[in-house]
């Protein structure tokens, strides 16, 4: 029987109407130990409009493994897809499928065993100007090394080349999928009679929003903000408006009350991105939701950037707490008991959970690290925020938590 061969020298696979018998499929199995079949069916180098699909044809053989390479100018999302009768398609690999970097080349293998196949991409919003799509079938199919040089994403079925530490490569970056965030924070003069108070480095409560506003900025105009030698631009880490972690930039002007341009749900970190010759924020920066006119954010003099112990998990994430420490100061003369507690508050059913409580005596101890054995979950929504309560006046307490964010797509 006259092979049919690609421009590589690979066989291809027949397709509709030229299905390979059984010495056929002997054949190719014998021949290509360790080798691999083009499937026509599921390749293309037609570029995909905003938002289109491309759906391979679905094929059965007896090639135990499978491999798709892709390469396009434009972000994307690949699936594997298996049947067993080739009509009812009801699984994919992974279930959230592969995210396609533009102008990287994307290779996954997988095993088929004898199920139907087929591939399907999605182009994500931008037309694409090329796209190399190309699907094999084969045997004794491994796993890509992974580059040196390249973030691994928490997608890669590859194996890593490099000695790694999975901590320190998410915090440089050499981790797509994950990202690390670090709250320090503290409270000073916390009273015996005002019970629970937050720990940020400001006074009053924290409240979370569940309204999405825009957020006010207050700032001594004469030491901050446009023409002075404090701070003259902040970042921004914070929940847009659908609940996704997003960044901005907002340049103070030298009115001492500024509105941001975008609005959102809460606050992870504001810092201080540029400065006059003080190279620090002068005076406090108190942010405010300007609907509802709660503080969500302070930086305190000097600090260019805020300290408080809230962190808000993004709607399409979970977070895991690492690391735990939180220490009091010992008054002359006294012996304060601080117990502090953390709370969860989710903004999808807006109820919040008790999820942490200790009590700190001073006369035993004065510092209490926690490093969890498997991490403490938090789930799309949540609002992590911690509170202490003292049985004397003037109470210091200083805290820090560690987590990672693993996005679920």
């Amino acid at each position: 029987m006259t092979q049919k061969l690609d421009d590589n020298g690979n066989e291809v696979l027949r397709g509709a109407g030229e299905a390979n018998s059984s010495a056929d499929k002997y054949d190719i199995r014998t021949k290509f130990k360790g080798g691999s079949i083009l499937s026509e069916g599921n390749s293309s180098t037609t570029p995909l409009g905003s938002a289109e699909t491309f759906t391979g044809t679905g094929e059965q053989n007896d090639m135990p493994h499978v491999g798709v390479i892709v390469t396009t100018d434009n972000t994307g999302t690949l699936f594997f897809e298996f049947s067993t009768d080739g009509t009812n398609w009801d699984s994919t690999f992974p279930v959230a499928g592969f995210k396609v970097s533009s102008g990287i080349p994307d290779f996954h293998t997988a095993v088929k065993l004898g199920r139907y196949f087929r591939v399907r991409f999605i182009n994500d919003t931008g037309a694409q100007t090329y796209l190399r799509l190309a699907t094999y079938y084969g045997m004794n199919f491994t796993c890509a090394n992974h580059p040196y040089n390249q973030a691994v994403s928490t997608d890669t079925d590859a194996t890593t080349t490099r000695p790694s530490d999975f901590g320190d490569e998410v915090v440089i970056g050499l981790r797509t999928g994950v990202r690390h965030f670090n709250k320090f924070s503290y409270r000073t003069g916390l009273t015996a009679a005002n019970g629970e108070e937050t720990i940020w480095a400001t006074t009053g409560n924290f409240t979370p929003m569940t309204t999405a506003s825009t957020f006010t900025i207050a700032y001594d105009a004469a030491t901050d903000g446009l023409g002075t030698t404090g701070a003259l631009t902040l970042f921004f880490d914070y929940l847009a408006s659908d609940g996704m972690y997003a960044t901005a930039t907002h340049t103070l002007s030298n009115t001492g009350s500024d509105v941001t341009t975008f609005s959102g749900l809460g606050i992870n970190r504001c810092a201080v991105s540029s400065s006059g010759a003080a190279q620090t924020n002068t005076n406090i920066i108190t942010i405010t939701e300007t609907t509802g006119g709660t503080k969500q954010a302070v930086i305190p003099a000097l600090s260019s950037t805020t300290q408080q112990a809230i962190y808000h998990t993004d709607h399409n994430s979970y977070a895991v707490g690492k690391f735990l420490w939180i220490n009091t100061n010992k008054l002359s003369g006294s012996n304060p008991k601080i117990t502090v507690k953390g709370y969860a508050f989710n903004r999808i059913i807006e109820t919040r959970y008790e999820v942490f409580r200790v009590t700190i005596d001073t006369s035993v101890e004065n510092t209490v690290p926690i490093v969890d054995p498997v991490g403490f979950r938090l789930s799309p929504s949540d609002v992590l925020y911690f509170v202490a309560d003292t049985d004397t006046n003037n109470t210091l307490v200083n805290l820090r938590v560690s987590l990672l964010e693993y996005r679920i797509d």
